[in-house]
């Protein structure tokens, strides 16, 4: 193989880790026209906690391959036990043939139920990771005919390559996970997510200090740590919890969600209740994984997590507001504007906010015309809205 060529290669291998400008497709069909193979195969852990073989197009990966014959695989066996065994020839490119004897594999499930139609008659790869048993093979059907020594040469070449390139793929690329728990805990409102029986799984900033002060909502531990399962939210008030215990399990369980307001204490009337909650359905993208409690965690996956609910919680009784900066860098609105604009919060009136600037009223209200341009809003309830929205941009608690 000529070393432009080889050359070649090793960099699309690592512009395709490192998502610059190609992909594990096309790397894919680079090695299949140097090895004579037919089809490729590198298969990495996915989000959802299954695996995905980068070297395929989206959507064209064969369901039965991946829901129960390539789990059966002779080769895939013998990998497997390698890697329980620490003897995993990691980094080695071998045949199929030196580890799974012909006449096993021809008598194999894998290979007369699956196998003999789909081409997989001859395989030569290797392992790149014991650590997510992660591998690379490439196949060819019986008319092809067994891969050579040129072949093992050829891939033995690439593997150094390919092991760095997915060290730098898995360092370089982004956590959905971390970037959505990392999101949650930048707000300035409180968010938790709980499974249908209250029991928290991730809680932000500005939620560990609600729950820590004086709030309809309080949490206790089964022990002293935050271990799965021993975090539990509950409503100070019977009632209060008997309403957000039910519409917790109702989404957890598909429902839409629902908004509802809290006492802070036992004693409060439901009249004055000042702590405003919203239930609605959770997303994969915002959960600790496995682990539960509070704090940022990891997890998978961006769609609604079954079983579980997001709950938003603030005070009604101590509005925040976004740094007039931010309604400059947001909006467009001058500091003045800003200042205007953050003032009417609580159902104050042009004339109010003129009294307490020291101003006329029709400057207040030409700025208003101003400000309700910039920000695309109809009235100053509406601007209100807009405020509440941007509030939630604020830095969480220290």
């Amino acid at each position: 193989m000529p070393q432009s060529e080889l050359a070649d290669l090793i960099d699309l291998i690592y512009a395709a880790a490192l998502a610059e400008g190609a992909s594990w497709p096309e790397v894919a069909r680079q090695i299949v026209t140097l090895t004579g193979a037919q089809q490729a195969s590198l298969v990495l852990p996915a989000a959802n906690g299954r695996e995905h073989n980068v070297f395929l197009e989206p959507g064209t990966y064969d369901e039965r391959v991946r829901h129960y014959y390539r789990d059966i695989s002779p080769w895939r066996v013998e990998a497997e036990n390698a890697i329980r065994s620490g003897f995993a020839p990691i980094g080695r490119v071998v045949r199929g043939e030196d580890i799974v004897p012909d006449r096993e594999f021809l008598n194999s499930e894998f290979y007369n139920d699956f196998g003999r139609h789909a081409g997989f008659r001859h395989m030569i790869g290797g392992l790149l990771s014991a650590e997510t048993a992660v591998s690379i093979a490439f196949t060819r059907d019986v008319a092809a005919g067994p891969f050579d020594e040129r072949d093992r040469h050829t891939l033995q070449s690439l593997m150094p390559h390919l092991q760095r390139a997915l060290q730098l793929r898995k360092r370089f690329e982004p956590d959905a996970s971390r970037l959505g728990a990392g999101a949650l805990d930048a707000l300035s409102i409180a968010v938790m997510v709980v499974d249908g029986n209250m029991r928290v799984k991730h809680a932000n900033a500005a939620a560990v200090a609600l729950t820590n002060g004086v709030c309809g909502m309080t949490v206790s531990r089964a022990g002293p740590d935050p271990s799965p399962g021993s975090t539990t939210l509950s409503a100070r008030h019977p009632d209060d919890h008997s309403r957000l215990s039910q519409l917790v399990a109702a989404v957890a369980k598909g429902g839409s969600g629902c908004a509802l307001r809290m006492r802070n204490t036992r004693d409060e009337p439901a009249s004055r209740a000042s702590l405003a909650v919203l239930v609605s359905p959770a997303m994969t993208y915002f959960l600790s994984g496995p682990g539960t409690g509070t704090g940022t965690g990891t997890g998978t996956g961006c769609r609604i997590q079954p079983g579980t609910a997001m709950i938003v919680a603030r005070h009604l009784n101590h509005p925040s507001l976004p740094h007039p900066g931010l309604m400059c860098d947001l909006y467009g609105l001058t500091k003045a504007e800003a200042a205007v604009a953050l003032s009417f919060g609580g159902g104050a009136t042009a004339e109010d906010v003129a009294r307490t600037r020291c101003v006329s009223s029709e400057t207040i209200r030409s700025q208003v015309k101003a400000i309700l341009r910039k920000t695309n809003t109809s009235n100053l309830r509406d601007l209100e809205r807009v405020i509440a929205i941007s509030s939630a941009m604020l830095p969480a608690p220290l």
